[in-house]
């Protein structure tokens, strides 16, 4: 199917992880233009060696900035801008957890999850909305966590940087829709990465006992999710919206 994103100026955060990695693809074979930020040339090497034999990166560019320096962000998306002349698609991927008691996180640890969960998607966004006002149009696309919907034991900090993203997200969407922006969420289960898998290692079996359709979630249905809502084709009449796309896990 033609969701229409051929051209489109996508702007990935995350794009290095095991998630991310597969959003860019699946942009790249809608023949988007992908532009990654990120902060490790070793590992923007390894996600172009990964993507070059099924796509190709003649539409693959990649950034190395910092995500949760506000000053910086600007100074990347103007440069994206000037750049490419627009930007259509803002999809916040990046993610941080340190699973541990409350007890026994320190403050620096506690400081970088709502840094890169929370802080750095608003950071981003505002950003990004400067060159999406101009157009009036554009979609941002936050990725959040299926932790805000189930407990569980040492995710207290993180649950709550992405609960915060989820209401950001609802709030954002109202203030920018006249404007013709859409602002959506996504809040993917248990996805078999390699962040995932001390978790499923550990909790395996009742993760699964506790998911309808018995499976961990694949990379590539979050990215077909952010396809959905990112093609104007599609998802027109969808803001302020956050989709689960967890087989079943918070049910």
């Amino acid at each position: 199917m033609n969701l229409e994103l051929e051209n489109k100026i996508v702007v990935l955060t995350g794009g290095t992880g095991g998630v991310g990695r597969s959003i860019a693809l699946a942009f790249l074979q809608e023949k988007s233009k992908v532009i990654v930020l990120h902060r490790n040339e070793e590992k923007y090497a390894l996600l172009q060696k990964w993507l070059e034999p099924k796509v190709g990166i003649d539409h693959l560019v990649g950034i190395k900035t910092s995500i949760l320096e506000p000053r910086t962000i600007e100074e990347t998306m103007k440069t994206i801008y000037q750049q490419q002349g627009r930007i259509d698609v803002l999809v916040n991927c990046a993610g941080y957890a340190k699973e541990a008691p409350l007890l026994m996180l320190e403050d620096d640890s506690i400081d970088k999850m709502f840094d890169v969960n929370l802080k750095s998607p608003l950071y981003l966004s505002r950003s990004v909305l400067r060159y999406m006002m101009k157009q009036r149009e554009g979609s941002i696309i936050n990725i959040s966590s299926v932790s805000t919907r189930r407990g569980g034991r040492g995710i207290a900090v993180y649950a709550a940087a992405k609960a915060g993203l989820e209401r950001f997200t609802k709030v954002l969407a109202q203030e920018v829709g006249r404007k013709n922006i859409r602002v959506n969420a996504i809040c993917p289960g248990v996805i078999d990465t390699e962040m995932s898998l001390p978790l499923r290692d550990r909790m395996g079996e009742d993760i699964l006992k506790n998911t309808a359709l018995e499976k961990y979630g694949n990379p590539s249905d979050v990215a077909k999710a952010v396809l959905f809502l990112a093609s104007e084709k599609m998802a027109s009449f969808i803001t302020g919206h956050v989709l689960n796309v967890d087989g079943g896990f918070s049910l």
